[in-house]
């Protein structure tokens, strides 16, 4: 009995180190959000410029997600998550000396280098200390931290702006890196590989090619505007690469992801559901505070507050999710939690011009219940699928699908927006109504999206 107390406590000490790589993650997107009129004014940047510093960062994390993933399932996951630490608080070092536009750009790679590495093993490491109805509970903890890194993000960044300046934002992650470095290498295992695994070099940079190229025209499509020749360009570009992937996918005796993994139901089922999943609940995270200042008339507090109801409730929801999954068949849990993420679509789809503000709060927390319900057990599945020496390839992908439909989400929504509100002002609607109309077309096709997820995850085993 005495060493399994031991063993649980140093399980959720390996918890504790992978938590605090997930939270910094996580708080750097919000602290950073608030910043950028900051760095604008020092760099003489626009709006279209300065959001670069934001977008590299997310094309970093995201594109390199399989191939740190891949890495650590040939090398030590210790190592690697370690590496990614380090890299994170180099890069936030680099950032906070950054003197102009082009080397925060720099810097903000580097930075999305470490968090890649980090976010690619965290779900392999806590797959390979939790084992059995204890991994559902952690997997629900990993998800309430990323709320709470969520909820802390602009408070924690207003105020650091406000007493020490844009460059204190990056300040912060410097000493809880070093931290989490040492307290990583007391407590992680190896987790060495039993197996040598090798990779296709090749297949690798083709992925990751097109990832990048689709991304990025998903990402930039709406400031430049789909049919522009560098949109069309980059998706032209993340057709030939990804081709040229699967190709060496099929020839080659090493593959780098290996399609093998998505013949497994559990993990293919998985990965079409986290895409939709966080493709609906991101159509509204963009357009939401525009609704809030054009159609509201509130100012950006009253916004924050209005947005809170919604990480909290994905904090507690993620938490109760874990639990349930300890019980319950993922799939019951990860179809109502959709259904959650549907219910909140719709409802702001008819918020209309004058709601209550108990209403956007309803709405707000149905939402974030539905986020926080499906994203444990659909990612305890997938993982609890995944072959033992392609776990850090599968979490890795796993990731890749959220941050992908996050991007598609946003890319999507704002879109469908555009197009509907720009044919009612066409015809001769009122600014404030054509808003409406493309934000409800917006919130409608986060119900469809969710509603498509729904049903796919309902048909799984």
């Amino acid at each position: 009995m005495k060493q399994r107390r031991l063993n649980l406590s140093r399980k959720w000490l390996i918890f504790t180190v992978t938590a605090t790589g997930t939270f910094m993650g996580t708080l750097d997107g919000g602290v950073v959000n608030i910043a950028l009129p900051s760095m604008a004014g020092e760099f003489n940047a626009g709006i279209e410029s300065i959001q670069s510093v934001v977008s590299v960062y997310l094309l970093a994390v995201t594109c390199f997600l399989p191939l740190f993933g891949k890495l650590s399932d040939m090398f030590s996951r210790k190592k690697m998550y370690l590496s990614g630490f380090l890299l994170f608080g180099i890069g936030s070092l680099l950032c906070s000396l950054a003197g102009s536009l082009p080397m925060m750009i720099v810097s903000r790679a580097v930075q999305g280098l470490g968090a890649s590495a980090m976010m690619a093993n965290t779900q392999a490491i806590i797959a390979k200390a939790f084992v059995g109805k204890d991994r559902g509970r952690a997997l629900g903890g990993v998800g309430a931290v990323v709320a709470l890194g969520s909820l802390a993000g602009p408070a924690v960044g207003g105020f650091l702006i406000q007493h020490w300046g844009w460059q204190s934002v990056f300040w912060v992650n410097i000493p809880v890196s070093l931290i989490g470095i040492w307290r990583g290498i007391q407590i992680i295992p190896r987790f060495k590989p039993k197996t040598k695994i090798r990779m296709d070099i090749s297949g690798a940079a083709f992925f990751i090619l097109s990832s990048l190229s689709f991304l990025y025209a998903m990402n930039e499509g709406s400031n430049k505007a789909w049919t522009s020749p560098v949109i069309l360009g980059a998706f032209a570009a993340a057709g030939l690469f990804f081709l040229l992937f699967y190709y060496r996918e099929r020839v080659s005796k090493t593959p780098f992801i290996g399609l093998d993994i998505f013949k497994i139901p559990a993990i293919s089922y998985g990965y079409v559901v986290a895409v939709l999943g966080f493709m609906s609940i991101f159509t509204n995270a963009v357009l939401f505070p525009f609704y809030a200042a054009y159609i509201l008339h509130i100012d950006p507090v009253q916004t924050g507050l209005l947005v809170l109801p919604f990480p909290v409730a994905l904090a507690v929801s993620s938490t109760v999710s874990g639990v349930l999954s300890e019980r319950y068949p993922a799939r019951i849990i990860t179809t109502a939690g959709l259904g959650f993420a549907f219910m909140g679509a719709v409802l702001f789809a008819f918020v209309g011009e004058s709601p209550s503000f108990a209403y956007i709060v309803f709405a707000q927390v149905i939402f974030g219940c539905g986020s926080g319900t499906f994203q444990i057990p659909n990612n305890n599945t997938v993982i609890s699928a995944a072959p033992k020496n392609k776990l850090g390839i599968v979490s890795s992908v796993n990731a890749l699908a959220r941050n992908a439909g996050m991007i598609m989400g946003i890319a999507c929504s704002v879109a469908v927006y555009a197009a509907v509100q720009g044919h009612f002002e066409q015809a001769g609607l009122d600014s404030k109504n054509a808003f409406l109309r493309g934000y409800q077309a917006a919130m409608f096709l986060g119900a469809a999206l969710a509603a498509a997820g729904g049903i796919i995850s309902a048909k799984r085993a």
